[in-house]
């Protein structure tokens, strides 16, 4: 196996073990390699140091978990593995410029710090330039699905519902002859667990909506804020969604000069010709859609 293959295989168990003790001997036996031979091989694959990395991705999650969720601060810092709170705010803030407990209680979210997973064995996504968009408040008619989930299977719920509403509502379109408008919107938000006893968790509100009424008997108005967005635009196939939702804020967005604001993520799809032609509506093998968040400029 050569040398890309053993710390890729390694990154990987590193994900799935934030949460555990994982000293550089640990690592190390993991790997079979001594930590000396081990930490010079991930110098030279990764271009980073393995202690410094496994740092910055637990504090990546530790960051996410203070935006997203109700736990306590000390919890988040045992969870990661910090031996107190001091230690996790110390660390904390050398890589955010600010304490938790201010990263957890500002009204904007200044994604600089967030540390990507390294991906040796992936086609590296090429985003094209961003686009700033005001869009106007505005209503819209549709439907909400709901989901509780905890940090770990948040994207992953999010897909699940992104497809079950495309199942849903492309089924009764072309059951009822109805031709596909030409936008279809979604709306995701993420509300905070008030359950003392599920702080980890948050409810995820998934709405998918037209500018007219005529999807079904249970469509509702939906409110749309507006308001500044910064726009990607994905054309691809559904499975690579994630992907590209993780390059977004993980690569993209902290390199620019924006702040996240609390308001809805929108998503707009176009260019339904291919949807139309298909016999089984699970055959969708292609998305065209700008991702667009709520953010504020500070340029």
């Amino acid at each position: 196996m050569n040398q890309i293959n053993i710390i890729s295989d390694l990154i990987k168990w590193i994900e799935k073990n934030l949460e555990q003790p994982l000293s550089i001997d640990a690592v190390a036996e993991k790997s079979g390699y001594s930590k000396w031979h081990l930490q010079r091989m991930f110098k030279k694959v990764t271009g980073q140091i393995l202690g410094t990395y496994i740092r910055h991705r637990r504090l990546t999650h530790a960051a996410l978990a203070l935006r997203l969720t109700s736990k306590p601060i000390l919890d988040i810092a045992m969870q990661y593995r910090f031996d107190s709170q001091q230690t996790f705010t110390r660390s904390f803030k050398r890589q955010f410029n600010v304490t938790p407990a201010t990263y957890r209680r500002n009204d904007l979210w200044n994604p600089a710090g967030l540390t990507p997973p390294i991906e040796l064995q992936k086609i590296q996504i090429s985003l094209p330039e961003p686009t700033f968009a005001n869009f106007p408040e505005q209503e819209f008619w549709g439907i909400t699905y709901k989901n509780n989930c905890d940090l770990n299977t948040l994207i992953n719920k999010n897909t699940e519902l992104r497809k079950q509403f495309f199942n849903d509502y492309l089924a009764k379109t072309f059951n009822n002859k109805r031709t596909l408008p030409d936008k279809i919107y979604s709306f995701s938000r993420l509300v905070k667990s008030k359950d003392k006893d599920n702080q980890d968790e948050q409810e995820l509100l998934y709405s998918i909506a037209i500018e007219e009424q005529n999807i079904s008997e249970n469509t509702k108005k939906i409110v749309s804020s507006g308001g500044l967005y910064l726009c990607f635009k994905y054309v691809g196939s559904p499975a690579s969604f994630i992907d590209f939702m993780n390059h977004v804020y993980f690569s993209a967005i902290p390199r620019l000069n924006v702040q996240l604001r609390r308001a809805e993520v929108i998503e707009i799809y176009r260019n339904h010709d291919n949807v139309s032609r298909l016999g089984n509506i699970t055959e969708i093998n292609v998305l065209d859609c700008d991702y667009c968040i709520p953010i504020v400029s500070l340029d």
